[in-house]
């Protein structure tokens, strides 16, 4: 999160948004230390209707870069099983005519708080930050996920289907994420089987804020790039020891552990993807230079405000960005945006993604960033790239997900017009196949919308 405390006005957004849900609206009409266990099935997550889904005549927008007219999809088994004119309905299929609509891949958001600040937002559930020492690699957020945030059935509601949540950013070093599909009644439900493994770090402002105000390391720049090197530093010296105990030069006893160190080990080893919170040019050059001492590989820069500078340094060193469409200024590493940055970004060869940073920028107006960044220069199709195929990459996901392929995941978007217009919402969402918001429903909010929803998933009068 940009900020430790959520800005006075999206907690006032988040609180009347909850209220919404408690006082009956449908949400479905709402406006625009060791490796994680392993999930259960998709089918325990994911009760399915029917055998398959075909959507017939589609404008598909398949975030490849190409534009399919009058096509039909074919999602089966969780996955896209075809693509193509005139197919075949297997027996016992859904039909859907939606000729004149254009169908998108779900939207992947890489960097969300959801499930961990759940709304409305309070101390008893705010679990995003364990702000009590300022490296905390070894905390997990799938440990504080919370299944039953409303918000959860109102991202879904606007077109997310994938997230990848996030610690917080109080930390120098801030913890494990948890990748999600956004369906299901609990954690190990919605957890995304055989997903990479992936980890928050925060340079700059926050950690200084955080602990400075408390008179200990990190109070500058200088504090916490040592605060960074040295956990690296016990890291790489455990890594060398476990090394050796593995060829056989030394075993004096058993293999070295420490728990606390195991993901900055599995991290320079190569096992772990590095989402890293960073705004200003002096805190990305001095990311990428710990990078290259320890030799490991950072996976995306978040927030980014300032990377529109440095293009090359990222592109060069195989950085990601996920950034904002146009949010600035709410600190002083905020200030030197430019909503012209998406494109400066996509033009230099960065792979550029957007992001929430829910409940910073609700989720279910994630598709909004891609508006505003087409609005200010991003092209039409490299808009959607950014929330969908983009975002996939980013996080280790993209063979997986992100378009509209034969062998992704059947997580699809239905869209009324273009999903790039001011307040577009999907009239259908599909996770793996199974549609969870259409036809006046939204499977999710019988988990996620807390009380006063029926067993259909639709809030009661």
């Amino acid at each position: 999160m940009p900020t430790i405390s959520r800005s006075y006005a999206a907690q006032i957004a988040t609180v009347l948004a909850a209220l919404l849900v408690a006082c009956g609206a449908p949400i479905v009409s709402l406006p625009g230390g060791a490796p994680p266990p392993t999930a259960q099935p998709d089918a325990v997550r994911a009760p399915r209707l029917h055998p398959a889904t075909l959507l017939r005549g589609a404008t598909l927008w398949t975030a490849t870069g190409e534009v399919l007219d009058a096509t039909d999809l074919l999602l089966r088994d969780n996955r896209i099983a075809a693509i193509g004119k005139d197919l075949a309905a297997p027996s016992g299929a859904l039909i859907l005519d939606v000729r004149g609509k254009i169908v998108t891949p779900g939207l992947v958001d890489m960097h969300s708080h959801l499930g961990v600040y759940p709304m409305p937002p309070g101390k008893a559930h705010a679990d995003g930050n364990e702000m009590t020492q300022p490296t905390t690699p070894m905390v997990r957020a799938i440990d504080a996920f919370d299944p039953e945030d409303p918000a959860i059935a109102r991202a879904v509601a606007g077109g997310v289907t994938t997230a990848l949540i996030l610690p917080g950013s109080g930390n120098v070093m801030g913890g494990q994420a948890l990748y999600v599909k956004l369906h299901g009644r609990t954690v190990g439900e919605m957890q995304l089987p055989g997903a990479p493994r992936a980890m928050k770090w925060a340079m700059g402002e926050n950690p200084k804020r955080v602990y400075g105000g408390r008179g200990t390391m990190p109070m500058s720049r200088m504090g916490h790039g040592w605060v960074m090197r040295k956990a690296l530093f016990e890291a790489r010296e455990l890594l060398a020891q476990q090394r050796a105990w593995d060829d056989g030069s030394a075993r004096p006893g058993p293999r070295p552990q420490k728990p606390e160190l195991e993901p900055l080990v599995a991290l320079l080893s190569g096992q772990v993807s590095l989402q890293v919170h960073c705004y200003e040019v002096h805190d990305i050059e001095t990311l990428v230079r710990v990078a290259r001492e320890f030799g490991f590989q950072v996976a995306a820069i978040h927030h980014a405000l300032e990377a529109w500078k440095v293009p090359e340094l990222l592109k060069d060193n195989g950085i990601a960005v996920a950034t904002f469409a146009d949010l600035w200024g709410f600190k002083l590493e905020a200030w030197d945006a430019s909503v012209h940055a998406p494109r400066i970004l996509h033009e230099a060869g960065v792979v550029l993604a957007l992001k929430t940073d829910h409940p910073v920028i609700d989720a279910h107006e994630f598709i909004f960033e891609a508006a505003k960044a087409h609005h200010h220069g991003l092209p039409e199709q490299a808009a959607l790239q950014a929330v969908t195929r983009n975002p996939a990459r980013a996080i280790g996901l993209g063979d997986r997900l992100g378009t509209l392929e034969v062998g992704k995941a059947a997580d699809v978007a239905v869209w009324p017009g273009s999903p790039l217009r001011v307040g577009a919402v999907p009239e259908r969402v599909f996770v793996d196949g199974v549609q969870v918001v259409g036809d006046g429903r939204n499977l999710q909010a019988q988990w996620s919308a807390g009380p006063g929803t029926d067993a259909r998933g639709v809030c009661c009068d």
